[in-house]
């Protein structure tokens, strides 16, 4: 059973970035799953460099659809982003010394993503996403 799963009305209303959040909640859920069913170790290194490729590339998609919509406040947006791919190398650095702790701290730091800044945060921006003629608007919220 998932952790957390992935619901249509997620929706970013964009499909890169839609893909891309699907991506996060499968990965989520493969470490969560391994953690809980299997323990292998081998399984966990992988998966941290998974997700710190599709978030880097996320996150750098999402910024520039951001800048294109001239989203107000968006440098505290990208600072949240930075302390994501930050907290995903701490835990990729930390990996060696404790393969379960790692597991428990990609678990919560993914989930925590996943729920405050991908389902609270970006949801915000979400009805400009993939909207053409929306790069000149701005928020009002």
């Amino acid at each position: 059973m998932p952790l957390l799963s992935w619901k249509p009305e997620y929706s970013v209303n964009r499909e890169d970035l839609d893909r891309h959040h699907q991506e996060m909640f499968h990965i989520l859920n493969s470490v969560y799953d391994n953690l809980m069913n299997s323990r292998e170790s081998s399984f966990l290194l992988p998966s941290i460099d998974r997700l710190s490729g599709i978030a880097k590339y996320h996150l750098s998609v999402e910024e520039q659809c951001l800048r294109e919509m001239c989203v107000p406040d968006i440098d505290h947006h990208i600072a949240k982003h930075r302390e994501f791919t930050e907290s995903i190398e701490m835990i990729r650095n930390g990996y060696y010394e404790n393969y379960l702790e790692a597991s428990k701290e990609l678990i919560i730091l993914l989930g925590e993503w996943l729920f405050n800044h991908v389902l609270k945060e970006d949801r915000k921006y979400s009805d400009m996403m993939g909207i053409p003629g929306t790069a000149d608007k701005t928020l009002d919220n």
